[in-house]
């Protein structure tokens, strides 16, 4: 249950840090583990790949400037 725990909140911290919201010293700590147990870095490239990839791959589809403004009318009427 310990190793499930420590899981756990390594990866609250790996996405707090790319996030950018991770202290200095707590990157210095999740650093220290990522780079000390192969399979800490391994969760954090795999982390950090799959970001990528959606950062890079999925596009939004655009909205067209009438539904905005429909939108935008409907919620003055209300």
């Amino acid at each position: 249950m310990r190793n499930q725990n420590d899981n756990s909140d390594l990866r609250q911290k790996i996405n707090l840090y790319l996030d950018n919201a991770l202290g200095a010293k707590e990157q210095e700590d999740l650093f220290d583990k990522v780079n000390s147990d192969p399979r800490f870095a391994q969760m954090f490239k795999d982390e950090r790949n799959s970001r990528d990839y959606i950062k890079n791959n999925l596009r939004k589809e655009s909205v067209s400037p009438d539904l905005i403004q429909s939108i935008r009318d409907n919620i003055r009427v209300k």
